[in-house]
């Protein structure tokens, strides 16, 4: 099976493509690398991926409109693990844009490229910041 995971490069993503190539799926992994988190301990993560056959690298943030949709149209994805996303709650206080850009913008390009592609499942997780303080469950 042929797979994009989104946010490859981060904890979360690393570890779902690690567990995806074990049970020998085709990974693409794509992420923007910002700096948000350490860069170093992204490429390292990416230099582990990168030695297991069946994954592939794409460098490019979810933004780009043209870059999103040549990468499905190219790929053809059969299923999609988006988990990409600016993080931090502090510091969407002082940029919001960018929380706009990557985690509302970004994830439209994720459901247009599948849309329009064929794409038969799409797996989206989204953080548990979205449920504020609330302690109460179920959510």
């Amino acid at each position: 099976m042929k797979l994009l995971v989104t946010g490859a490069a981060g904890f979360i993503g690393f570890h779902t493509a690690r567990k995806l190539l074990a049970r020998g799926d085709e990974v693409v992994g794509l992420d923007n690398l910002n700096d948000y988190y350490d860069v170093r301990l992204k490429h390292a993560r990416l230099a582990q991926l990168e030695k297991v056959p069946g994954f592939r690298f794409v460098k490019l943030d979810l933004v780009d409109r043209a870059g999103m949709g040549a990468l499905f149209a190219g790929e053809r994805f059969e299923r999609v693990v988006h988990l990409a996303a600016q993080a931090g709650v502090r510091y969407s206080i002082e940029n919001p844009l960018a929380y706009v850009d990557s985690n509302v913008v970004g994830t439209a390009n994720v459901l247009e490229g599948c849309r329009h592609n064929g794409v038969q499942h799409l797996v989206y997780a989204s953080t548990s910041s979205v449920y504020g303080a609330n302690t109460k469950m179920p959510f």
